[in-house]
């Protein structure tokens, strides 16, 4: 059951659904919005009151299928919010799904991964 502390955006064709419950974040879906600010914004300002007082552990799974370039800043500000959670002593973790033959959302994760100093897993799934 959600509680009030809880963030839960539904899934539609155009944005990711969001699920952030009692220290796991889960994202997934396709993230093509036609604007990125309107529905990353709340997001991120839901993001910056947890990392003030995270859960003991913190995971993040992305089963994303599609990001377009626009999306990508956002969902990198998220990561970049939980990697200074992270810094600060929080335990994150990463989970970066993608299906075998979808190198895009594939090199998206190991770029990401590159760019961050938090523990990050790249999981392939059979489609």
């Amino acid at each position: 059951m959600a509680s009030a502390n809880d963030l839960v955006i539904k899934e539609t064709s155009k944005t990711p659904g969001i699920n952030f419950s009692r220290g796991l974040l889960k994202m997934s879906g396709r993230s093509i919005p036609e604007d990125g600010i309107v529905f990353y914004q709340p997001v991120m300002m839901w993001i910056e009151e947890y990392i003030k007082s995270p859960e003991p552990l913190t995971r993040l799974d992305f089963r994303l299928e599609y990001i377009n370039s626009g999306s990508n800043r956002f969902v990198f500000n998220i990561l970049k919010s939980f990697e200074e959670c992270h810094k600060s002593g929080g335990s994150v973790i990463v989970n970066w799904y993608y299906e075998e033959d979808d190198d895009t959302i594939k090199n998206l994760g190991k770029d990401f991964a590159s760019l961050l100093e938090i523990p990050f897993k790249l999981v392939e799934t059979v489609g």
